[in-house]
């Protein structure tokens, strides 16, 4: 399958989408089936479900997979049809469950990310230094604006705003997440991941407007997902260059305060244009798909909804990535993922 661009009236996300043959699923099974998950030699397992993804993807797969990281014009990636837990338990309403009750997933997760030569990070303070957060309908966070989160509208965000983006240097703090994946553990077909593309959003700006947003006169508070951590950090830029001339955001519709009232004006204006929705781009994850995004080239939203708390609500597993580990600061010297944040 070829580029798939959806068009909203403005320039869209380029995403590349692929649906995974049966013969070639159902072999990536039978391997995933005997792969044990094991987090103690992480470095080793790697490198092991690399190989297993490329042998049995085979090479023009493997480089149009690829290709997302490559190609900087590609936002977003969507493998359909992924190999799957056969056995997946009730929906974990706590947010918390080891990953070999869904090992299936996991290494899916895990083999796609070592493909793309992209290293999965926990940020210390969220999740619990747990590597993989269940995007579900938490029954005590229903009216928090988060992953977790349901009866609310969960508004145009960039995950982790308040740390360094890909083009600006890292001191004592990690960068921000330059990935956000997905994997479609159970489906609710009324609930769907809206992305929308930033250059989109930029072109459709006054000059003045993204002016102001380019400069470092706003404040970005941490997320809700930090529980207790009320963190905020003066004087960022909500939009800004990156190397290869790109914008880059971190745009957070709940945690973006202005701090003058040029920032207030073009902090509105932003506002007002992605709540039109005229830029939405839905996406709906069905069991065994895996979704990835480029977090600061793309916001992402999520439509309130009332869970049914019967076991069967929407399920997703979520990791995040980063490009180049000398960007991050490990928490610990002997954890692999958590990093200071």
């Amino acid at each position: 399958m070829e580029h798939a661009v959806a068009m909203c009236g403005h320039e869209a996300i380029n995403s590349l989408e692929i649906r995974l043959p049966w013969v070639i699923s159902s072999a990536w099974q039978a391997v995933l089936n005997k792969t044990p998950l094991e987090f103690e030699n992480s470095k080793d397992i790697y490198a092991q479900l690399k190989e297993q993804a490329e042998e049995v993807l085979g090479a023009s797969l493997t480089r149009r997979i690829k290709s997302f990281v490559e190609d900087r014009n590609l936002s977003s990636l969507v493998i359909r049809n992924c190999p799957r837990d056969h056995d997946t338990p009730p929906t974990p309403y706590s947010g918390v469950l080891s990953p070999k009750s869904t090992p299936i997933a996991c290494l899916v997760s895990l083999s796609l990310h070592s493909l793309l030569a992209i290293n999965p990070v926990v940020y210390r303070g969220e999740n619990n230094g747990r590597l993989f957060r269940h995007v579900i309908p938490s029954r005590v966070s229903s009216k928090h604006k988060s992953s977790h989160g349901s009866r609310l509208r969960f508004s145009y965000h960039v995950d982790n705003p308040d740390l360094p983006l890909s083009s600006e240097p890292v001191t004592d703090i990690s960068c921000c997440p330059e990935y956000l994946s997905f994997f479609g553990m159970r489906c609710d077909p009324k609930i769907s991941i809206t992305l929308v593309a930033v250059d989109a959003v930029v072109a459709a700006l006054p000059t003045e407007t993204l002016q102001a947003l380019s400069q470092p006169i706003f404040e970005i508070r941490r997320p809700e997902s930090f529980g207790d951590d009320k963190r905020s950090t003066p004087n960022l830029p909500n939009l800004v260059r990156g190397h290869n001339g790109e914008w880059l955001c971190r745009f957070d519709a709940e945690n973006t305060y202005a701090m003058n009232q040029r920032a207030q004006q073009a902090l509105d204006r932003l506002r007002a244009l992605v709540e039109s929705r005229q830029f939405d781009e839905p996406h709906l994850l069905l069991p065994g798909d895996f979704m990835i995004f480029k977090n600061q080239r793309v916001l992402h939203a999520r439509d309130g909804f009332e869970p049914y708390n019967d076991g069967a609500d929407r399920w997703l597993l979520r990791l995040f990535a980063v490009n180049d580990l000398n960007r991050v600061k490990l928490a610990r010297k002997d954890h692999l993922y958590e990093v200071l944040s």
